[in-house]
C-alpha cells in the first residue's frame, strides 16, 4: 500500500476507534509497528493530535472532535452509498428512508469538483425503476457471483463484457456487449449495453447472464445515447444540487 493512502487509512482508523494501539493498528492495516510509529509521529506533525498513553487502560487515541470530513471514500464506494440512498428512498415505508438522501447530499457536498463531475457521470448511466412484479421475482434466478465485480469494473473503467446469455425463451447466444447503463428494479437489475457485433442496444438481465469474463481489449466511452435509447425519457435520479 502506498504511503499516501495508508496515511489515509490510518487518520480514517483513528477517527473510527474511540482507543487503539499500535499492534492492532498494524495487524489492520497489514504493516509493521514500527511503520506504524513512524506513521504516527508523520500525523502529529501535520497537526493532527494524537494522544498515547501506557499501561492498562491507555492506549492511542485520536483526541477532539470526529467528523465527517475525515472520510476518504472510493470512487465506487460513494456510488454504492448513492444507490443505498436511492432505493432507501423509494421504500418510504422504512424507518429514516426519506432521510438517507438528505444525509448523502450533505456528505458528498464536500468532494472536489473533479471527484463530483467523475460521480455524476456514472450516476447519470443508474437508472432506478419501480420495484419489480411478483411475476419478475418468481422468474428471478441467481446470477453469477463472479458477475458483480466484473461488472463493476467494466462499467467503471470502459471495459467490455462477454458472457452466455439464456433469453425468456431458452435460447443460448454469446454476447460481447459495452456495458452503458444499468437498470434496477428491485430486487432485479439489467445491463444496459451495446452490443459490440451489432452496434445494437440491447439490456441483458443479469440473472440470465453466465460465464462472464472481461474483455480488455475492447474500451469504450461511456454513451448516454444507449441508455435513452432503451428507456426513452426516463431520468436517472441526480441527489446533488449546486455543483452538481
Amino acid at each position: 500500500m502506498p504511503r499516501a493512502e495508508r496515511l489515509l487509512e490510518l487518520t480514517d482508523l483513528l477517527r473510527s476507534l474511540d482507543t487503539t494501539t499500535v499492534a492492532q493498528l498494524a495487524a489492520q492495516l497489514g504493516t509493521s509497528r514500527r511503520t506504524i510509529s513512524r506513521d504516527l509521529a508523520s500525523l502529529r506533525e501535520r497537526g493532527l493530535p494524537i494522544s498515547g498513553e501506557a499501561g492498562p487502560g491507555g492506549g492511542i487515541r485520536l483526541e477532539g472532535e470526529r467528523g465527517l470530513l475525515a472520510v476518504h471514500l472510493t470512487l465506487g464506494e460513494i456510488v454504492s452509498l448513492w444507490l443505498t440512498a436511492r432505493l432507501a428512498r423509494e421504500a418510504s415505508e422504512l424507518p429514516w428512508g426519506g432521510s438517507a438522501s438528505a444525509a448523502l447530499t450533505k456528505l458528498l457536498a464536500s468532494l472536489p469538483a473533479s471527484r463530483a463531475r467523475a460521480l455524476r457521470a456514472i450516476c447519470q448511466r443508474v437508472i432506478v425503476g419501480e420495484p419489480a412484479t411478483a411475476n419478475l421475482k418468481a422468474s428471478l434466478g441467481v446470477a453469477p457471483p463472479e458477475l458483480l465485480a466484473l461488472f463493476e469494473t467494466a462499467f467503471t473503467t470502459g471495459r467490455g463484457l462477454a458472457f452466455r446469455y439464456v433469453d425468456r425463451k431458452g435460447r443460448r447466444t454469446s454476447r460481447r456487449v459495452e456495458p452503458h447503463g444499468l437498470l434496477v428494479v428491485t430486487p432485479a437489475w439489467y445491463v444496459l449495453a451495446r452490443d459490440v457485433d451489432t452496434g445494437e442496444p440491447r439490456m441483458f438481465r443479469v440473472d440470465r447472464m453466465k460465464r462472464p469474463r472481461m474483455l480488455s481489449d475492447i474500451s469504450f466511452q461511456p454513451d448516454q445515447r444507449v441508455v435513452r435509447d432503451l428507456m426513452g425519457d426516463l431520468p436517472a435520479w441526480r441527489p446533488l444540487s449546486g455543483r452538481w
